[in-house]
């Protein structure tokens, strides 16, 4: 199994923060199918940034992408409390990018734009119940669905992490434990009556898994 993984072409991944760098590479060896990713961190792209800056921002990685041989890669940002829905921000992005590597002599071919809503930690909290009953958190839930929303004072998750550990919840250390230990299948199902979230079965369907 580990052998087909690894006949998979390598995906490039490009992320906002340090958290998503960690993390989000362990997919490969957390999902059946899932290719090799190749993170590279922007360390922020900033909740007021418009799609072209984003773009201009970005395109220099997608550049380097394409120059280490990776014909597919995926560029994840976080809706923050941006106005817009995740896919029409996805679609803003891809276009400014498109048009930003195009006016740098770059074929765009092979970009996809992802959007968490509203952030990474929606993806964890996306299994709450699952990480509460493997003894991950000290509380149970009481959100069906986490997904979309600001959460405790506009943290977008952090303030309802720290309440389900007991304690402050720290982002590059416990983001990525709590990311592996997930079950995607139940983190991935979204609908009404749901608990999972659209935007990470959005990563897992673009990634081919």
């Amino acid at each position: 199994m580990k052998q087909a993984r690894r006949a998979l072409p390598e995906v490039g991944l490009i992320v906002e923060g340090q958290t998503e760098f960690v993390a989000l590479p362990k997919l490969a060896r957390l999902l059946d199918g899932c290719p090799l990713l190749r993170a590279i961190n922007l360390r922020g792209v900033g909740a007021e940034r418009p799609p072209i800056g984003i773009a201009r921002l970005a395109a220099p990685h997608v550049i380097a992408h394409q120059a280490a041989g990776r014909s597919r890669i995926v560029f994840c940002l976080d809706r923050e409390e941006r106005k817009e829905c995740p896919g029409q921000l996805a679609q803003a992005v891809t276009s400014a990018l498109t048009t930003e590597l195009r006016s740098r002599g770059r074929d765009p071919k092979g970009l996809a734009v992802v959007v968490a809503d509203r952030s990474f930690e929606a993806w964890i909290l996306a299994d709450a119940r699952g990480l509460f009953k493997g003894g991950h958190f000290k509380a149970a839930p009481k959100f069906t669905s986490f997904e979309g929303h600001l959460g405790k004072r506009n943290n977008k998750g952090l303030d309802e992490l720290a309440d389900l550990l007991g304690r402050p919840y720290v982002k590059t250390v416990d983001g990525p434990k709590l990311f592996e230990a997930l079950s995607f299948a139940t983190a991935r199902t979204f609908g009404p009556g749901r608990h999972g979230s659209r935007s990470l079965d959005k990563l897992l369907r673009t990634l081919g898994v």
